[in-house]
């Protein structure tokens, strides 16, 4: 791993919180609430830089404005600014009412670096895939060619790479495709983030370094035909990752777990 640098940039990235409509329901067994909290905790008791906060997609679990500001409440004691996109389970008119902050596709100026955020959730299917429409990938075509010099990191929710999952595969980036082609035409792009897998993964893709984070909720096991929650040893426990983008153009990525809070004991 290469030294930081005193300009490097610390990104953190939170992905699939599912918080759920109402405090206390529960995610698939799990209150995502104390999970989250839980992750927070951990953050404000390391010495984790950020500079800025990363939330990609499924963050609350199809719930209105209430739910979005819970999230971001949660949140709150954390350092760095604020970003977010929607995956297939938000709900994205009730993230716009919930704050300002905004919701979906944006650029944000890093200074050495370039992060360009895309919404995937157009185009659903049903079933959790998504795609980005094509005014999206105009746009993305257009801020690529800007600026060439300048490295890029860009998120979003659905995976735009096969996982070896074949449940997983038919719900990914509907048109991976043409993202793909879009960044293979352009070599600053140095890296490519999601989250939507409920998983670690770390791959390539068109050159550029491919990063997922895992679920601060529950875990999907890998390579898999069928859904099938991770339930034993560290991939089971929920997580996060960190990036760091130096001035030279590098990028260092580090995957972090986070024990899991126990269950509440049953009453009666």
């Amino acid at each position: 791993m290469a030294e930081a640098h005193s300009d490097s940039i610390y990104l953190l990235q939170l992905t699939d919180c599912h918080l759920m409509p109402q405090p206390g329901q529960l995610f698939r067994d799990i209150d995502a609430d104390r999970q989250l909290a839980r992750v927070v905790e951990h953050l404000m008791g390391i010495d984790q830089p950020i500079d800025h906060l990363l939330l990609t997609g499924d963050l609350v679990h199809h719930g209105e404005a209430q739910a979005y500001r819970r999230l971001l409440d949660i949140l709150a004691p954390l350092p760095g600014e604020r970003h977010w996109i929607p995956g297939n389970h938000d709900e994205i008119d009730a993230m716009r009412a919930a704050t300002s902050m905004p919701c979906g596709q944006e650029e944000v100026d890093l200074g050495y670096w370039r992060l360009l955020l895309l919404d995937s959730s157009s185009y659903p299917d049903g079933r959790g895939s998504g795609s980005l429409n094509e005014e999206e990938l105009h746009w993305l075509q257009q801020r690529l060619a800007q600026s060439p010099e300048r490295p890029v990191l860009i998120a979003l929710h659905h995976n735009p790479l096969s996982t070896g999952s074949d449940w997983q595969d038919e719900i990914m980036l509907g048109n991976a495709a043409a993202f793909t082609e879009l960044v293979a035409a352009a070599p600053q792009v140095k890296a490519v983030i999601c989250g939507h897998l409920h998983q670690s993964q770390v791959r390539t893709i068109a050159g550029a370094q491919f990063w997922c984070s895992p679920s601060t909720s529950v875990q999907f096991r890998p390579a898999q035909s069928d859904f099938l929650l991770e339930s034993e040893g560290p991939d089971s426990q929920p997580g996060y990752r960190w990036y760091r983008l130096d001035p030279d153009g590098s990028v260092e990525s580090g995957l972090v777990r986070v024990d899991a809070v126990a269950p509440e004991p049953e009453l009666g």
